[in-house]
Formats: structure tokens, C-alpha cells, sequence
């Protein structure tokens, strides 16, 4: 029963003022000088392997793609094509956002810069035509999630890491799940404006439709380069993330003009910093669950999981209400990387495939990404619009049900996810 230690010190270092990778990584540190059952060299050999895996190579590549991106003025010129496509609907700007976030997420693979690009140009839009800034801010918190599901996404590089599972079928798995979770967004935010009678945008001629398509037309081609060639089998995915670099640098720098060279020191600057807090905890957490894999405690978790659940749909229900408790005070990262090891074995025994386990992992850690007390679009958009993360908290209770729903679909309909897997096979 040494795992209740584990958990117990975890649980203990997480209460405390210390940054989560260290309590993670102090963790099996302490236990292992507390027991002398083995080498704390365990620790430093897990940072120092996650450091050397190709698949994880794409992270801060992808991450820098992103950041160029929303600097480079993509996440504009995207908006503006929301805006001629969908804006003239009741709660049109609502949707515009929503549209331009799963254009947006198809690009940069992250919910932070997602929720930042989209929610600079549309929120101040928002707040000006009379809607409410804490719906402003839900709607596009609730968006930015969007960017974990669509591919390219960097939560599915780390369950590829830890699962071993194609991150190329992953990629290809997040297409379905993310036009769901968004045309779900999208008639939630239609519901709720047209009930508050928010305005709508006059309807755009076809002729400005056109050029604001044209205009958009390098920022929309930049998934279909990207995922196009990973889908092809021409490159690898981390491959892919190098590609989505140069493109976004060409894009931002020769089309667009809004990036200057002046620029990328900060942006390399700001990537390297999430960088290495996202591989600080992903070491920490290799060491831990290798701990708690060496101290049996999956086969007693999922012993467990088993005689109180029995079948697999009650299983899986039981994984859905562990994820969302556990994403709530949890960033996502550490979350992923420390609940895979351990469900993966239970889901697996009871039939379900673990591409589909992954699509089930990433959008239940997404809707902690807009969920408090810790969920990164939360305060993100509660920043821009300037109101209160409570409020904005409130205003996103509608938001967080769609997508309970939808999380729900994709767990009891696994076509969801494998249909264009395997098709494309």
C-alpha cells in the first residue's frame, strides 16, 4: 500500500505554495529517501529521457508556430473572415468568434494563444453592439478549448507520448470531435443572444465576402499544409511542427506584415519558457507514475474501478467524472500526463481502443481549460473583457453543459473519433 504514501505526499505537496512540477517531482523524490527502496537517480533519468523523445520534439515548435501566428496577424485576418461569413446571424459576433476559433485552432494547436488572438479582436467587438462582457468573455473561453481538439493540438502530443498511440491518428481523430464541440459552441451562443435580443451585423456582399476569403487564404491553407502532410505520410508530425514554423514566419513576415524580426527574440523568449515548464512537468510526472507503476498501483486502481462499475459504459462514466473533478483544480498538462498511465490499463480491459481513449482524455481536459478555479481561457478572457473571473465563471455554466453533452457523445459513440482514422487507412 506504499501508493497511498505516494498519493498522500502528493496531495500534500499540491496544498502548499510550491509551482505543481515541483510538488510532482518532489513526490517520488521524498518517498524514495523516505524508504530507500530506490535510486532518487529515477527522477533525474525521467527528465532527462522525456528531453530525448522525437515525439515530443514537436511540442516547442508547435508552441512557437502559435505564438507567431497570433502575432503575425493571422488570428486577425481569420476573424475577418468570421465576421463576412457568419456575421449578419442573430449573435452573429458570438459566432463569428466561435468560427474563427476552430479556423484559428486548425493553426496554432493551442486554447492560450486561440482564446488571445480571437478575444483581442472580439470582445472589444462585442462590448461596443451592447453584449454583456461576461457573456463576451464566455463565449470566448469556451471557443478557445476548441484549439486542444482541433489538430494540431499539443495535449494530443502528450498523450502520444505517454500512450504510445499514433500522434498522426490523433491528429486525425480531433477532426470530428472538434466540428462537433464548435457547432455546439455555436448553437449555444446562437440560443443565448437571440434570447437577450443582442444585434445582428448587416449582411456582407458576396463581392466583400470574396476578398475577405482571398485575404484569409494563406492563414486557411496553413492547416491544410500542415495536417496534409502529416495524413500523406510526406513528413512526420514533429516534422510537421518545424513546417508549421516557416509557414507561419513566411505568412506573418511576407504576406501580412504585421511580424517584424524584431519580434521573434520575444516570442522565442515567451516558447522557451512554456517549453520548459511543460517539460519540467512532464519528467516529474514520468518519474511519479513510474512510481506508482512500480508500487501496483494501476492494478489496484483499475481492480478497483471494476468491482464498483462493472461494464464498460458505467467505466467509462466513472473516467468522465474523474477527469472533470480532477481538471478543476488541475492544469491540464500534469493532468494528462499523470491520469493516462493509470485509466489507459482499465479502459483498455474493458475493449475500448486507445485512440479513442485519447479523443475521450483531451476533450474532458478541455472543458477544465475554461473551468475554474485554474483554467487558462478563463482568465485569459475575463482579462480582456475586463470583468471578474466570478462573473465570467457564471456566464459560462451554458458553455460548460454543451460540452458535458458533447463529451458524452463522443464517449458512448467512439465513430466519432476512429471514423476518419480509419477511413483514411
Amino acid at each position: 500500500m506504499n501508493f497511498v504514501v505516494i498519493w498522500g505526499l502528493f496531495l500534500g505537496l499540491s496544498c502548499t505554495a510550491i509551482p505543481l512540477a515541483f510538488a510532482i517531482g518532489l513526490t517520488p523524490l521524498l518517498f524514495y529517501l523516505g524508504t530507500g527502496k530506490y535510486t532518487p537517480a529515477v527522477i533525474f533519468q525521467s527528465i532527462v529521457g522525456t528531453s530525448e523523445s522525437f515525439t515530443l520534439l514537436a511540442l516547442p515548435f508547435f508552441v512557437l508556430a502559435g505564438e507567431i501566428m497570433s502575432a503575425g496577424g493571422i488570428g486577425k485576418r481569420i476573424t475577418q473572415f468570421a465576421f463576412a461569413f457568419v456575421g449578419w446571424v442573430p449573435g452573429g459576433l458570438a459566432l463569428i468568434s466561435v468560427v474563427a476559433s476552430m479556423i484559428f485552432g486548425g493553426v496554432s494547436g493551442s486554447a492560450a494563444a486561440d482564446a488571445a488572438a480571437v478575444g483581442g479582436v472580439m470582445i472589444p467587438s462585442m462590448v461596443r453592439k451592447g453584449y454583456d462582457r461576461a457573456y463576451a468573455a464566455a463565449v470566448i473561453a469556451s471557443a478557445g478549448t476548441i484549439g486542444v481538439i482541433i489538430p494540431p493540438s499539443i495535449p494530443m502530443v502528450l498523450y502520444s507520448f505517454v500512450s504510445g498511440v499514433s500522434l498522426g491518428d490523433l491528429f486525425m481523430a480531433g477532426i470530428v470531435p472538434g466540428i462537433l464541440v464548435g457547432i455546439s459552441l455555436m448553437l449555444c451562443a446562437f440560443w443565448i443572444a437571440w434570447r437577450r435580443g443582442y444585434p445582428t451585423e448587416a449582411r456582407l456582399p458576396t463581392a466583400e465576402l470574396v476578398r475577405s476569403f482571398v485575404e484569409c487564404l494563406p492563414a486557411l491553407l496553413a492547416p491544410v499544409f500542415i495536417l496534409g502532410a502529416i495524413f500523406t505520410g510526406i513528413v512526420t508530425p514533429t516534422e510537421a511542427a518545424v513546417i508549421a514554423v516557416a509557414y507561419a514566419i513566411l505568412v506573418g513576415r511576407y504576406i501580412y506584415k504585421d511580424l517584424t524580426w524584431a519580434m521573434l527574440p520575444g516570442l522565442l523568449r515567451k516558447t522557451g519558457e512554456m517549453t520548459a515548464v511543460m517539460m519540467l512537468i512532464i519528467g516529474a510526472g514520468d518519474a511519479l507514475a513510474w512510481a506508482l507503476t512500480v508500487e501496483n498501483f494501476s492494478t489496484v486502481f483499475s481492480q478497483w474501478i471494476v468491482s464498483i462499475a462493472g461494464g464498460k459504459i458505467a467505466i467509462l462514466m466513472l473516467v468522465n467524472i474523474f477527469l472533470l473533478i480532477l481538471g478543476g483544480p488541475m492544469p491540464l498538462a500534469p493532468a494528462l500526463l499523470l491520469t493516462t498511465p493509470i485509466l489507459l490499463p482499465v479502459v483498455k480491459a474493458v475493449g475500448v481502443d486507445p485512440l479513442h481513449f485519447g479523443m475521450i482524455v483531451v476533450c474532458n481536459l478541455a472543458i477544465s481549460i475554461c473551468s475554474p478555479p485554474v483554467g487558462n481561457t478563463l482568465f485569459i478572457a475575463a482579462k480582456l473583457a475586463k470583468v471578474s473571473v466570478e462573473k465570467t465563471s457564471v456566464a459560462l455554466l451554458p458553455f460548460i453543459v454543451i460540452n458535458i453533452v458533447v463529451l458524452l457523445l463522443i464517449t458512448y459513440v467512439p465513430s466519432f473519433s476512429l471514423w476518419l482514422p480509419h477511413a483514411l487507412k
